[in-house]
């Protein structure tokens, strides 16, 4: 059964109220009609109702009618059909009302029952087409975000191939020269200082590469997400030790503080931001400087941290910290050198396990990353 058209009248005339009322009844549409006497009656009930149809008089004595038509236009929902009576035949105000959002115009002597009915059904008919126009404008405009995401992402892929993953292998190929040489004139120290370098230069590759399979899986959506139980401290002293070495030759200090906190997360993706955070800090901080692992319990979960006292960022660097499309690279205090992928796949990892990673720095003040995991159900007090 059809149900009946929903019409709210907004007209301060009640001889003209009657007059639509009338014409409404003869004309066999099945309509619901609403009255309001004047623009903030007819605003109101708007607000509180859903109507298929607003018949609305150009002059009320309370509102100024093209502040009224916007505001009936801007209400929650998918748009209101509001089709303007009047008593004036003036093309050119009937141009400027419907550039304002209304859908048809119509002098009220013209008003007959059948008139009236056709400029109803077809405001109805335009709003259902505006609708569905509106939304398959709103999905091209996703697509193109997300094929101009796509872009984006291909292009800092054939960057990183192309500067980044080149510069290791160039280190290696002249310095596996240049060993081949030293070892020829038995040159112990050059020997020893050679194959540091190619060794240095195979770790930058290899973790370069490490962290671009595993950025390329979640942008394929091919990393498998699997939820447990992880106690914070035990992933974070995991990482510390793997980071100990590197410390260790800066005169750097490792901390731990997470006070037995336990999270629902992913093990190896936990492990791989915390992993990365840290070699990013070690990176950064001055020889004496001090990088702290943290978790605190907050009232949406657990707060992890990873804070450092190093040289810094401003306010410039960091808000472009996660951007793909300004990527940029700093070497670190002891001339290490990154590809700034390894922030974006922190990024996308944590986002992965349902947090969000945020970045606090000043120049000379340090450096902390911080996100929110759920706390795991029963854990233990600290």
């Amino acid at each position: 059964m059809e149900a009946p058209t929903r019409i709210l009248l907004i007209d301060d005339d009640a001889v003209d109220r009657s007059s639509v009322r009338r014409a409404l009844k003869k004309s066999g549409l099945k309509h619901d009609l609403t009255e309001a006497p004047d623009g903030t009656t007819g605003l109101r009930l708007a607000r509180e109702d859903a109507f298929d149809c607003i018949l609305l008089d150009y002059r009320l004595p309370d509102v100024d009618t093209f502040d009224l038509l916007a505001s009936l236009l801007a209400l929650p929902g998918e748009g209101h059909a509001v089709l303007m009576l009047t008593g004036e035949a003036d093309e050119d105000l009937a141009f400027r009302l419907m550039r304002a959002g209304a859908l048809d115009y119509l002098a009220k002597a013209e008003a007959t029952p059948s008139s009236l009915a056709r400029a109803i059904r077809y405001a109805e008919a335009r709003r259902g087409f505006q609708a569905k126009l509106d939304e398959a404008r709103r999905e091209a405009e996703a697509k193109s975000l997300e094929l101009d995401t796509l872009n984006r992402q291909k292009t800092l892929l054939f960057s990183i191939i192309a500067h980044d993953l080149r510069n290791p292998f160039q280190s290696l190929l002249g310095l596996s020269e240049v060993l081949g040489k030293a070892v020829a004139t038995r040159d112990h120290a050059s020997i020893e200082r050679r194959a540091k370098g190619i060794n240095d230069a195979a770790t930058q590759a290899y973790a370069l590469l490490e962290s671009l399979f595993s950025w390329a899986s979640l942008q394929m959506d091919t990393m498998a997400v699997t939820i447990t139980d992880v106690a914070v401290g035990t992933v974070g002293a995991e990482v510390m030790q793997g980071a100990a070495e590197a410390a260790a030759d800066k005169g750097l200090t490792l901390a731990i503080d997470c006070q037995g906190a336990i999270v629902r997360a992913q093990r190896d993706m936990l492990a791989t931001v915390l992993r990365n955070l840290v070699s990013n800090a070690v990176k950064f901080t001055l020889p004496g400087g001090t990088i702290t692992v943290a978790g605190r319990r907050t009232g949406s979960g657990v707060e992890i941290t990873v804070s450092d006292t190093g040289v810094g960022m401003p306010a410039g660097k960091v808000a472009d910290l996660f951007r793909l499309d300004r990527r940029s690279t700093t070497n670190g205090t002891a001339g290490e050198r990154g590809s700034g992928l390894g922030l974006l796949l922190c990024r996308d990892l944590v986002e992965r396990q349902g947090g969000e990673l945020t970045v606090t720095s000043s120049p000379d003040q340090g450096t902390t990353f911080r996100f929110t995991l759920p706390e795991a159900a029963g854990a233990p007090c600290p």
